[in-house]
């Protein structure tokens, strides 16, 4: 040991190191000399703090697909299914980001009214997602780029709709439909 401390003290001097420096630098030189004699620690320890950064990233990876495979699979499903408030989330997430989209989901919705009405679906149910249309329908009317086909498309759907549905749910679609040309 004293003698690798006269040989680092030799080294530091012929570097430039003055006796004051030397003296002040020799400890952490010597330590930073016990470290390069120990590779495979500093090696070994390496991996395992890699381990812990990448650990949680299959998880996250995995956890991104499931969720990306939701939001896919629950775009085609019904107001009646599981995946309709995935549907609708991911919907309200999408108009966030590009509000034009708001008119596409206008269209989902009366075409979804119109498919539980052909369904014989209950009456509470075509009721709820007649009321999500119009939600939609009315937030899409009061943008500044609204497209009038996009309001034909609707009504028409609706209007085959109301021709199959029952008394009560014929009456909410015709009431819903007078409601968006008044406005």
């Amino acid at each position: 040991m004293k003698e690798n401390t006269n040989q680092l003290r030799k080294e530091l001097r012929q570097v430039g190191a003055s006796a004051a420096e030397v003296n002040e630098l020799l400890p952490i030189v010597s330590r930073l000399n016990r470290l390069s004699q120990h590779p495979a620690a500093v090696k070994n320890n390496s991996p395992k703090r890699l381990a812990r950064v990448f650990k949680p990233m299959p998880f996250v990876a995995s956890s991104l697909a499931l969720g990306t495979f939701l939001v896919i699979v629950s775009q085609t499903a019904s107001p009646t299914s599981f995946l309709y408030p995935v549907q609708k989330f991911s919907d309200s997430v999408a108009i966030g980001v590009q509000p034009q989209y708001r008119a596409t989901v206008m269209m989902k919705r009366a075409q979804q009214v119109k498919l539980l009405v052909f369904e014989h679906a209950s009456s509470q149910q075509v009721l709820a997602t007649l009321a999500d249309y119009m939600m939609e329908a009315r937030a899409y009317q009061s943008t500044p780029q609204t497209n009038y086909a996009a309001f034909e498309f609707c009504k028409t759907n609706l209007q085959q709709a109301a021709a199959s549905a029952s008394p009560t749910v014929k009456q909410a679609i015709t009431s819903s439909l007078q409601s968006l040309e008044t406005t």
